[in-house]
């Protein structure tokens, strides 16, 4: 089933069947606010605190509306300026579609949403189904000029966690970045062992696990270089639950991971982020020569698959 609603004060789509319940707003970039399993009464994303959205503009500050639910990141995650035939072009805090508003059309089972960009020549499609207990989600994104242009995307996907979480990076990962000054990890640009590695006053500490939301701290940090392979997952062991992100590792190269444990106004949730960027900001990406750059006739295409089933 597909159908309209309301989801707090926004116009919404839900797409449902017998496992999966997810809800779309087109407006807030069509973002995706939830992701519900019926077998196990449990929802995966990280909600929005306050009864109600506030639409947000182009270029306002990402930390001052909802920070839940699963946003796309591009063409930045953090705020750049780029020079694009002989303008400055300023790139928004987390890109430009989380505060752009969609176009919609349910077609056959699957809900298409468009969106041409405002501060660069491109089309934006994504095409979202329920396929069992898998959302599947494909990516169409356009250069319409006749220059190329840089650009990253983020998989944003803030999910609740908890203490019992155990996440799983993709398989031969054996090193991660720290890129966000840290008490426990230190400084940026810093490597560590995975999944376990030491603080800075010498203590075992695991990357694979999630503290309480007492900690007051946030950490960010990349497995470290070019992914083995294009999976990655969270189990949850209290609700007898796994999310598994699939993605395409050659479109989507490097891996992400957020956590804010009560750090960042008192929220406590966390994100697996697939992107092809290393990292964050497009002068980074550029010095670490991973920056990639949409090309004209040249559309970026990708197929993110969320599963979250009930496990044993």
């Amino acid at each position: 089933m597909i159908y309209k609603g309301t989801f707090k004060n926004m116009d919404s789509i839900t797409l449902e069947n017998d496992k999966l319940k997810i809800i779309v707003i087109p407006k807030l970039g069509a973002k995706l606010v939830s992701v519900y399993n019926k077998l196990t009464d449990f929802e995966l994303l990280f909600q929005n605190k306050e009864n109600e959205y506030k639409t947000p503009e182009l270029n306002s500050d990402f930390a001052s509306f909802d920070a839940a639910g699963f946003d796309d990141a591009f063409p930045t995650i953090d705020s750049s300026r780029v020079q694009f035939e002989g303008k400055e072009i300023l790139y928004p805090d987390h890109g430009e579609i989380w505060s752009s508003s969609f176009d919609y059309k349910i077609i056959d089972g699957y809900l298409e949403l468009t969106y041409s960009s405002c501060i660069l020549p491109y089309d934006y499609k994504k095409i979202i189904c329920l396929e069992n207990d898998t959302v599947k989600i494909k990516y169409n994104i356009i250069n319409k000029s006749d220059s190329p242009f840089p650009c990253i995307w983020a998989m944003h996907c803030l999910v609740n966690c908890d203490e019992d979480i155990e996440i799983s990076f993709p398989k031969n990962t054996t090193e991660i970045l720290n890129v966000h000054e840290s008490d426990i990890l230190g400084k940026k640009n810093s490597i560590h062992s995975y999944p376990i590695t030491k603080t800075l006053d010498n203590k075992d500490y695991r990357l694979d696990r999630i503290g309480s939301s007492s900690l007051n701290k946030t950490e960010k940090y990349y497995a470290n270089g070019v992914v083995t392979e294009g999976k990655c997952s969270i189990y949850y062991p209290n609700n007898s639950s796994l999310f598994t992100i699939d993605f395409d590792k050659d479109k989507l190269p490097y891996l992400g991971f957020w956590v804010t444990e009560g750090g960042f106004r008192g929220d406590y949730n966390c994100a697996l982020e697939p992107t092809n960027g290393f990292y964050d900001d497009i002068e980074t990406a550029k010095s670490n020569n991973k920056l990639y750059y949409l090309k004209p006739k040249e559309p970026l295409n990708f197929e993110i698959s969320l599963q979250l089933k009930k496990v044993k």
